[in-house]
């Protein structure tokens, strides 16, 4: 696949990210507000029905888009990004697109005294099946812990079944026309605003799911009876598995923090057994903590090296948007050439006032630096050389003249840093011949830094 055409896949992925989004968050809404009024209200709303129309629009437009475009990928010989080959949820999601109930807007009463357009518009409902296929696709796509999305995916369960519930108990009295021994009845609140009423409804289903049960509302009729021990059944049922799938989700919000602390608390113990002094405690534990702030404890080398190479050369891409375009060396470098420098890069992260490199050293590999700041020194001079900063690199000329360093480069702060180990470096000029007239190309462009110590002859 050729760049562009990764890039227009790319593209299409985010974007169908993000109308995932808005379809879960639009079906979630159509749901509510569908069984609210046929609950509640009996009758369409001039609002609820131009809202519902404009998603059924939005969504039928959007299907009909999406299946365009998914043909012309397949006919280009292209991949489909994963869940963009169909709509927003099956296909059964378009008999809820359709807005059936619009023929019978005039069609006053129906069954129960809820008209009829409200009964069709239940249709929508099929919707959710789209809403928890797309929860589960996001959580391919959730950038942080996953169980946080498992967690909201459970919340929305827990908020439907209620919100059902609840029309439904209300319905047992209103079905039979509020007769004299229903629950609504004997409080009184025949005739009370709809906000009302629905909380009252609410708070009976939370109490009554929740088994705490005050006992200020309670059946009294034959269905309301069968009606309160199905909601103690699903109650029962729903929050044993709400309380233990909870702790399991919560648990493993801070699985990896835990598993981090723990892995550092046993280094920190070990050199606390080796009568290892304070500063260096000091300084192992601060370099800890600077990789949990920025890479939440996750080693690159580790956790890059068991990626295949073609998706290594994505990530790094990625990782290095920032550093790519500023260093002649992969600027200039052809895709094949580029490609594998970068697959055979070492992440390094190096503490303050530790030393990147040493005077004296044999040259071990070419350094980039991604992120902070450090400079340049000598044994024989206290002051600094040069300032080193991102998008700076060094160790290509020690490397081609077979010199030893002629300088140190210490951090003056956290140093993110790419290596380029000798042995890679050799293998890849030996494949590639093309390397020494990027090198030649990318040695014209060297920073005034680095520029500047070569002429002083100082060679990193």
């Amino acid at each position: 696949m050729t760049a562009d055409a990764e890039a227009n896949v790319r593209l299409r992925s985010r974007r169908t990210f993000l109308e995932e989004n808005i379809w879960i968050t639009l079906g979630l809404l159509t749901a509510f507000l569908v069984t609210f009024e046929f609950a509640f209200v009996h009758a369409p709303q001039l609002g609820t029905s131009i809202l519902l129309y404009s998603v059924d629009l939005a969504f039928l437009i959007s299907a009909w888009r999406r299946r365009q475009e998914n043909q012309g990928v397949e006919t280009s010989g292209q991949a489909v990004a994963d869940g963009s080959a169909r709509p927003f949820g099956s296909a059964f999601s378009w008999l809820g697109s359709i807005p059936f109930d619009i023929v019978f807007l005039g069609v006053v009463g129906g069954p129960w005294g809820i008209s009829v357009a409200l009964w069709l518009r239940l249709l929508r409902l099929v919707r959710l099946g789209g809403v928890f296929g797309g929860l589960r696709r996001l959580e391919r796509h959730w950038f942080t812990n996953s169980a946080a999305l498992r967690i909201g995916r459970l919340l929305i369960v827990v908020a439907l079944v209620l919100h059902l519930l609840t029309c439904i108990w209300y319905l047992t009295a209103y079905a039979n026309d509020f007769p004299t021994d229903s629950w609504l009845t004997i409080e009184g609140a025949v005739g009370q605003s709809t906000g009302d009423v629905y909380l009252l409804s609410l708070y009976w289903v939370v109490t009554t799911t929740t088994t705490v049960g005050f006992g200020d509302i309670v059946p009294n009729n034959t269905q309301e009876y069968m009606f309160a021990l199905f909601v103690m059944i699903i109650g029962a049922s729903l929050f044993a598995y709400v309380i233990a799938t909870s702790a399991s989700l919560v648990s493993a919000l801070n699985l990896s923090k835990v598993a981090f602390w723990n892995r550092v608390e046993t280094v920190e113990s070990y050199l606390r057994s080796r009568r290892v002094s304070d500063d260096v405690n000091i300084e192992v534990r601060s370099y800890y903590e600077y990789l949990w702030d920025r890479h939440r404890g996750i080693g690159e080398h580790s956790l890059l090296g068991d990626l295949p190479p073609s998706l290594r050369v994505d990530v790094l891409s990625e990782l290095l948007r920032d550093l790519l375009p500023n260093v002649p060396l992969f600027r200039y470098a052809p895709d094949a050439l580029r490609n594998e420098l970068l697959v055979s890069l070492e992440p390094l992260v190096i503490p303050p006032d530790n030393y990147v490199v040493r005077e004296g050293e044999v040259a071990d590999g070419i350094y980039f630096i991604a992120a902070g700041s450090a400079d340049v020194i000598t044994s024989d001079s206290l002051e600094t050389k040069a300032h080193l900063g991102a998008g700076d690199y060094f160790g290509d000329l020690t490397l081609m003249l077979g010199e030893r360093r002629g300088g140190s480069v210490r951090a003056n702060e956290f140093v993110e840093a790419f290596r380029l180990k000798a042995s890679d470096f050799e293998r890849i000029r030996g494949s590639y011949p093309e390397l020494r007239e990027v090198l030649t190309k990318a040695a014209n462009e060297k920073s005034e830094s680095v520029a500047h110590l070569v002429l002083e002859g100082i060679i990193l």
